[in-house]
């Protein structure tokens, strides 16, 4: 006797079937990730809210970073964006750029990724 019948569980794991049911209730892996691999945050991005922005839409100011955004620039912005974010509410990028994430439906400017300075 096969030694998978001696439980179910044991055996539904060995079956492709069974990997297939994982893959399809697995997230896509790519719904929060940044084009050069790492995620954002799950708060951040519920899709494709996230993505690069260019340095020039970016001024750091004493009070933190005053991101411009026009309308277009962003696939999610309907709408022209300003937003200061100060700098205990940024988010560390997982690269050398600049990542913004706004929010379709609020047009909420919820995000923005910093790169790491001088590294």
């Amino acid at each position: 006797m096969p030694t998978c019948i001696r439980t179910a569980f044991a055996c539904a794991l060995l079956t492709p079937a069974f990997a297939v049911l994982i893959l399809a209730l697995a997230p896509a892996a790519s719904a929060h990730m940044a084009p050069t691999g790492w995620m954002y945050d799950n708060y951040c991005c519920g899709g494709q809210d996230c993505q690069p922005i260019p340095t020039e839409n970016v001024q750091i100011t004493p009070e933190g970073y005053v991101v411009s955004i026009p309308n277009g620039q962003h696939v999610t912005a309907s709408r022209d964006h300003r937003k200061l974010f100060h700098y205990n509410e940024v988010r560390k990028s997982g690269d050398e750029n600049f990542h913004g994430c706004i929010l379709p439906n609020s047009q909420e400017f919820r995000c923005l990724y910093v790169p790491e300075f001088g590294a």
